[in-house]
């Protein structure tokens, strides 16, 4: 083992939980059936507090390793201990041990298809959309409840409600079975809108310390690519939510300045932007061109497809960004569409119109307790001369902030007018 200092083993494991444990449940859940979803997550949990005492006097040359090594070895033995070799039925075990059966569930090999197998297994018929999702984000991402009704822009007790609902019914189910090809048809806009979410809780999430998570943006983009294995998917839509991703993505070393603070979009360096994941973007912007599908995943992709093909922010195409805002209101309405259309459009048409587009939002409770909302409602006025009034909503913004990343940058805007 190697030498640690105090509170680094805590901060291997806080990251390793956040890549690892969804990875974990969800295979231990494919392994066991639903009914033992609750067995799954606490194999698991005392697998990361295992590592949280043992790694105080030093961490293992490959913690990964030693996490897997450990939950196989838990759920081994809490297995037998409690009786439960009944979950594990001849189609599981195929003619293996138990240990031989709990390894493979755990291998590097089976980790993407675990994922991806129960995310479409889980989505049952009995649930909403709404339930789809959280179940996905909770279990099989690794999101927690405030993190997911961030997402949502809803209330905690809200994500709890779902979650109670859907662990009902996964236990009614006793067992999941490998979604059918139209199942997993019916039920891909669910898998999409997950992964579309976990995408943007490493793109800007909720941790105060750490609001840019690549590796949760790699995660989805890995598995979103490993959707387009599926035969049965309609692969125009999934190839256009990778292009999204990718163009995204490529922009993340450039979203925070030297002392770890949000850097608005005119202001960032493109340099610093990954040109591999640009054109990686624009070959599957391409794939999802076949047929005449049109999807909201088209028309995001194609808007960050216009933010990273400019040179500059001055040079960006704002009338095309504009018509496909205008495209994605009419498909899918919502108070944050139509509030990232309003700052395109006062790019496009002046401070007036922003604001004026603005101003429809206003009271919508979505946005209340939205950051983003009050920090747009800020940039419009300091642009339109309305400095007392852009100090206000820039001090509400400030106060909404998720991290000291997003809340610096408000308070540096601040500062500024005041000069």
């Amino acid at each position: 083992m190697s030498p640690v200092e105090d509170g680094s083993a805590y901060a291997v494991v806080d990251g390793l939980f956040r890549r690892e444990s969804a990875h974990l449940v969800a295979a231990l859940t494919r392994l066991l059936g639903p009914s033992h979803l609750a067995l799954a997550e606490d194999v698991v949990h005392d697998a990361l507090i295992g590592a949280m005492q043992a790694w105080r006097f030093g961490l293992p040359d490959d913690p990964k390793a030693w996490i897997l090594r450990v939950a196989k070895n838990r759920a081994i033995d809490c297995l037998r201990r409690e009786r439960r070799l009944e979950a594990l039925d001849d189609t599981h075990l195929a003619g293996r041990s138990l240990e031989g059966a709990v390894e493979l569930a755990l291998s590097s090999e089976a980790d993407a298809a675990n994922q991806l197998a129960m995310m479409f297994a889980i989505c049952d018929d009995a649930l909403s959309p709404e339930t789809h999702v959280t179940l996905i984000l909770r279990f099989l991402c690794g999101l927690s409840p405030s993190e997911i009704a961030r997402a949502f822009l809803v209330d905690v007790g809200t994500i709890d409600r779902r979650l109670h609902r859907g662990r009902t019914r996964l236990e009614q189910l006793g067992a999941l079975h490998d979604a059918s090809a139209d199942e997993v048809r019916a039920r891909q806009p669910s898998v999409e809108q997950a992964l579309y979410l976990l995408f943007n809780e490493g793109y800007l999430g909720s941790d105060p310390e750490n609001p840019l998570q690549p590796a949760m943006c790699a995660d989805a983009l890995r598995l979103v690519e490993v959707l387009l294995a599926s035969n049965p998917l309609e692969h125009a839509r999934v190839n256009a939510l990778a292009a999204l991703f990718c163009f995204d993505a490529a922009r993340l070393p450039g979203r925070l300045d030297d002392t770890g603070v949000l850097t608005p979009l005119a202001e960032q360096d493109r340099a610093k932007w990954s040109r591999v994941l640009v054109d990686r973007g624009i070959v599957h912007l391409g794939e999802s061109a076949s047929g005449d599908l049109l999807t909201r995943w088209h028309l995001e992709a194609g808007i960050a497809f216009e933010h990273t093909r400019a040179q500059s922010f001055e040079e960006t195409n704002w009338g095309k960004i504009v018509d496909y805002y205008d495209a994605l209101l009419a498909l899918t309405p919502g108070p944050v569409v139509a509030l990232n259309r309003a700052l395109a459009l006062a790019e496009l048409r002046g401070v007036d119109a922003g604001r004026a587009a603005l101003a429809l939002l206003d009271g919508h409770p979505k946005l209340t307790t939205y950051s983003f909302y009050w920090a747009a409602l800020a940039d419009l006025a300091r642009r339109g001369g309305l400095l007392a009034e852009a100090k206000n909503m820039y001090a509400r913004a400030s106060a909404l902030a998720k991290s000291r990343a997003e809340r610096v940058s408000y308070e540096r805007r601040i500062l500024r007018l005041g000069e």
